[in-house]
């Protein structure tokens, strides 16, 4: 399924297919409503390739992958920026930075910490040492991935560690929404994934759920996410133009707050600083002195 972005527009002279794997992308990329982090950027991105013909294509993440390889003319967003996808894809400058992944749980899981196992697994810093010591200790607890998402590099290493029986994939739409359901219910002991993505669905929810979460050993504090194109001479004359919008974004109140507004205060806490050091960039002018009086606690 295709959805035309900019076919009206009269300088358009070539075709650009957006992947996405979140059905969600074919409405919210159109929309003028405030979505979240990664749909946000990316729409402040698009709005300045007018010389496209943009279609957005919704594909399950191991097919990206093939595409990507296979043709000239892709771009996807929020892609973290691997070794291996530097072999055949060409990435963008910073396009959004999520504070650090987490491991969910629910609070009153009865399977999992019910003993003192839990403080074996940490280490001096209250940091769980590496998923492999927790399915050693529960070798029945399930956890729920995505099939062809990357943590990075650390933790995809992790993943591959934990034993085939410890782990359940979810692929087909809506697969995000729906891990997190299963682990809100009970079905699945553990998933991954950003604190402002599990704040966003739980507000949704509509049932109080009492979550509990661990960060994790030798993970950055924060990801970054990156546009990806087709390694061809097209996709790297998007990217250049991708580049030139980020640079000026970089120093606009709107790409601010295009993160700020969906952080919880403990993560805006740090997250003057990580704007700075991600996107090599001042905080714009404009940006709400309350909103920087947090960041600077």
């Amino acid at each position: 399924m295709f959805a035309l972005i900019n076919s009206s527009h009269s300088k358009a002279t070539q075709s650009l297919i957006w992947l996405t794997d979140d059905k969600k992308d074919l409405v919210d990329l159109k929309s003028s409503d405030n979505i979240s982090i990664g749909t946000d950027t990316t729409k402040l991105v698009l709005s300045a390739l007018t010389d496209y013909d943009i279609n957005i294509q919704l594909v399950q993440l191991p097919r990206a992958k093939m595409l990507m390889k296979s043709m000239d003319n892709l771009c996807m967003s929020n892609r973290v920026k691997t070794k291996q996808r530097l072999k055949d894809n060409i990435f963008s400058l910073p396009v959004n930075v999520f504070p650090s992944l987490r491991l969910y749980y629910l609070a009153d899981n009865e399977n999992i910490f019910t003993d003192n196992s839990l403080k074996a697994l940490l280490n001096e810093q209250g940091e769980l040492k590496s998923l492999a010591h927790i399915f050693n200790h529960y070798p029945n607890a399930i956890l729920a991935t995505t099939k062809g998402r990357s943590f990075g590099e650390v933790l995809d290493k992790q993943i591959q560690q934990v034993p085939s029986d410890n782990i359940l994939q979810r692929a087909g739409d809506g697969r995000y929404q729906a891990m997190m359901h299963m682990l809100f219910k009970g079905r699945v002991d553990f998933i991954i994934d950003f604190p402002v993505e599990i704040k966003r669905e739980l507000d949704a929810y509509g049932k109080p759920i009492s979550l509990a979460s661990l960060p994790m050993a030798d993970t950055p504090d924060y990801v970054v996410g990156h546009i990806a194109c087709s390694k061809s001479d097209l996709g790297e004359k998007v990217v250049q133009q991708v580049n030139s919008r980020l640079l000026a974004l970089y120093q606009q109140a709107e790409f601010f707050y295009a993160h700020s507004r969906y952080l919880a205060e403990a993560d805006l806490a740090n997250f003057a600083q990580y704007y700075m050091d991600v996107f090599q960039s001042p905080i714009p002018n404009g940006v709400s002195e309350a909103v920087l009086a947090i960041s600077n606690e």
